[in-house]
């Protein structure tokens, strides 16, 4: 691909870039450098982070309440929109072992995850100087302490801490509030109101 290839094929798939609609939220795509659970570049190019339009609003408006409660703070994306491609090579990589449900198959009927339509962001959030916050597990994280929903039986257990329970609570609050749902493996994937039928609304990022 030459340089600007793959956002000439986001922007013709009808998605849109989030930092063109809020340039302070914060970037840092990880599947462009080798900062991920692979290891490896899988990106062809880093042009940031595309998703289809009404995802792309409602991340905008999640930014616009973190700034309302916590100026200081910014939201920051990890990932986005997905090309198939890149989604059978990870899959390949975690196939018949027990990281397999956490990557979705891009063989079955629908075809690869909500990513691989645009229809999902990786989330959290940084300080003014670009730090992130505690979460309790770094990203692409493959264990239960990564998993969402059950922050408070974590923090019993110590396996959380009061810090990490708050700052997941507050990204919860600001998703939550504009439409955005977690994946209940990932404290970092969100996605409006989708189900497995919703795709066939969008199109597949067939590259």
């Amino acid at each position: 691909m030459e340089r600007s290839s793959l956002e000439k094929l986001y922007r013709e798939y009808g998605l849109v870039k989030i930092s063109d609609l809020d340039p302070s939220i914060a970037i840092d795509i990880k599947y462009a450098s080798c900062d991920n659970f692979t290891g490896k570049v899988l990106y062809s190019e880093n042009v940031g982070a595309f998703c289809e339009p009404e995802l792309a609003e409602a991340i905008v408006n999640a930014q616009k309440d973190l700034k309302r409660i916590c100026p200081d703070l910014s939201l920051i994306v990890f990932d986005a929109a997905r090309p198939i491609s890149v989604q059978k090579e990870m899959y390949e990589m975690v196939k018949n072992t027990p990281h397999e449900r956490f990557i979705a198959n891009p063989y079955t009927e629908y075809r690869g995850g909500f990513h691989n339509y645009g229809m999902a962001v990786d989330l959290a959030i940084v300080s003014v100087d670009g730090k992130l916050l505690d979460f309790g597990t770094e990203y692409d994280s493959f264990t239960e302490t990564a998993h969402s929903g059950n922050e408070a039986e974590l923090v019993k257990e110590g396996k959380l801490s009061i810090e990490c329970y708050k700052n997941r609570m507050l990204l919860y609050y600001i998703t939550g509030n504009n439409g955005l749902l977690p994946y209940a493996y990932e404290w970092w994937h969100y996605q409006l109101q989708y189900d497995e039928s919703s795709k066939t609304n969008y199109k597949l990022l067939e590259f």
